[in-house]
């Protein structure tokens, strides 16, 4: 960063700069104190299927082989994440309404 302030070096990107749009991934969080089982759960997926849909986003937009192969790898573990608090949220919360 000091050679960008001296004028030692510019500040040129040699690629063109790829946006991941992370803010679309977020979700909406209304987390407090007071939070019940099930709106924990609901967030908790919610989380989980942002961390999908991002990791899925990320291996189509990457050229790198090694980089895909992670990001897939990313992606399925959350969908199992997903998977888990979905089978929790079935089997306490709509069980028992």
């Amino acid at each position: 960063m000091l050679a960008v302030k001296t004028g030692e070096r510019k500040l040129t990107p040699e690629k063109e700069v790829l946006d991941l749009k992370l803010s679309d991934y977020l979700v909406e969080v209304d987390a407090s104190d007071n939070l019940s089982y099930q709106d924990a759960l609901i967030i908790a997926m919610k989380r989980e299927r942002a961390a999908f849909k991002l990791y899925s986003d990320m291996a189509e937009k990457v050229t790198d082989a090694n980089l895909k192969q992670v990001s897939v790898g990313l992606a399925k573990e959350e969908a199992k994440h997903k998977l888990f608090f979905k089978t929790e949220y079935e089997d306490r919360v709509l069980m028992h309404n």
